[in-house]
């Protein structure tokens, strides 16, 4: 099994309990590694450990905040850990994931080279940020995925594959390949987005990123307090017209990317 690594402050001691119980339950090869924290840094600070996003119209351009920041640096450095250890495969949690099922079938080597045989993934999205486990059907109506690879098990099928188009989904569970941590290495060394900023790295360093369904983390949005966000009360209460427009959009979507070649 692939080394898992636990992103977490080193004072979070009740998110560091709730990660080891799971860690625990799942098995899983994981250690802590320590988030650079980045709560006390002063915007001198912030524009010396970052760079605006220039890719971005200037009216658009803003700095890292302190929480995006500290996040993106921790996920490089363990970009940095894996390829110092050559360590071929990695999965990388935050400290706020909720495991909706096991995923050891995709930390074994044998089933990620199976995976990659299909499709020459650096990135694997095993979880989202922001939707609660009754909203996934919608999530993924949404949000649907043009089929490149599958893994038959003895339990299920896992299928595999890219959206319309790269978005933010959180880092919260995903597996790097040490081909992907090379490719972000240099990128992420001074950040100008956050470290899920999947677009903009496949945009501009190549990066294949591959999703995986069925979901197999959320974020643990009831039991824990985003450290890097704030939102609104409501902000996981889409309307019943939003619901419907975007079910209309992602099935179409689907229907172009799956049957009709595009994308």
């Amino acid at each position: 099994m692939i080394s898992t690594y636990i992103i977490s402050l080193a004072s979070e001691t009740q998110r560091r309990a709730h990660m080891k119980a799971q860690a625990e339950r799942y098995q899983l090869n994981a250690a802590f590694f320590d988030a650079v924290d980045m709560r006390q840094a002063t915007q001198t600070d912030i524009e010396h450990l970052s760079v605006l996003p220039k890719h971005k119209k200037p009216k658009k351009q803003r700095w890292l905040s302190k929480g995006e920041l500290g996040c993106a640096l921790s996920h490089h450095q363990i970009y940095q850990e894996m390829i110092n250890k050559q360590l071929d495969y990695a999965f990388i949690l935050e400290d706020d994931a909720r495991f909706l099922q096991s995923p050891k079938a995709l930390l074994l080597p044998e089933n990620l080279r199976k995976i990659a045989a299909q499709y020459d993934f650096d990135i694997l999205i095993l979880g989202y940020v922001k939707t609660l486990e009754h909203q996934l059907p919608y999530y993924h109506r949404r949000i649907p995925i043009k089929k490149r690879a599958t893994l038959q098990l003895p339990e299920q099928t896992i299928q595999f594959g890219t959206p319309w188009e790269q978005y933010g989904c959180g880092a919260v569970a995903y597996v790097i390949t040490k081909k992907g941590a090379e490719k972000l290495l240099n990128i992420t060394q001074k950040p100008c987005v956050p470290a899920d900023d999947w677009l903009y790295f496949e945009q501009h360093c190549g990066v294949k990123v591959l999703h995986a369904r069925p979901t197999f983390v959320l974020e643990d949005l009831e039991q824990l307090i985003s450290t890097i966000r704030v939102e609104k009360a409501n902000f996981l209460q889409p309307k019943l017209s939003s619901i419907i427009i975007r079910s209309i959009k992602g099935w179409c979507k689907h229907i172009a990317m799956n049957y009709l070649g595009f994308k």
